[in-house]
This record gives C-alpha cells, sequence and structure tokens, in this order.
C-alpha cells in the first residue's frame, strides 16, 4: 500500500464529512414558498409573474407595454388588464 500522509487522508475525511452535512441540510430545508415578511423588488423593465401548476401565466404586475397590471382565468383568457 502507497505511503500517505495522515494529513491529507484527514483532510479528505473531513471533506467527505462535510459534503454529507450539506447533503442533509439541503434535503432538510423546506421550499421557500411564501414571503413572509419584507417587500418583493423587481426593479428595471421586469414584472411580477404568477403562474399556475400547469406553468400558465397567471399574474402579471409591471411592465408589459402600457399595461401594470394583467389576470387570466384558468382557460387561459386575459380577464383584466389595467
Amino acid at each position: 500500500m502507497a505511503m500517505v500522509p495522515r494529513d491529507i487522508t484527514d483532510r479528505i475525511k473531513d471533506l467527505e464529512r462535510q459534503v454529507r452535512e450539506l447533503t442533509g441540510a439541503a434535503n432538510r430545508t423546506p421550499a421557500q414558498t411564501a414571503i413572509k415578511t419584507g417587500p418583493v423588488v423587481v426593479s428595471g423593465p421586469g414584472s411580477l409573474d404568477v403562474v399556475d401548476g400547469t406553468g400558465r401565466l397567471r399574474v402579471r404586475i409591471g411592465v408589459q407595454g402600457a399595461k401594470t397590471l394583467q389576470v387570466w382565468d384558468a382557460a387561459g383568457v386575459l380577464v383584466l388588464s389595467q
């Protein structure tokens, strides 16, 4: 067996432990599905889009031509445009 300095094997074991800890932490952290406090900031010509579970756009707030608020129904029909 090759001679490997002890400090290298210790460092490898420490890195493996840290990777296991990070993997475990990533699996324990719930998805961020709500904003509990603070503002939502959209800067520039962007918009805030709300998309349903099927990927269909339901609400857009922000710059879209001259419109700043648009709402679509479940069928994808634009029902409000201000």
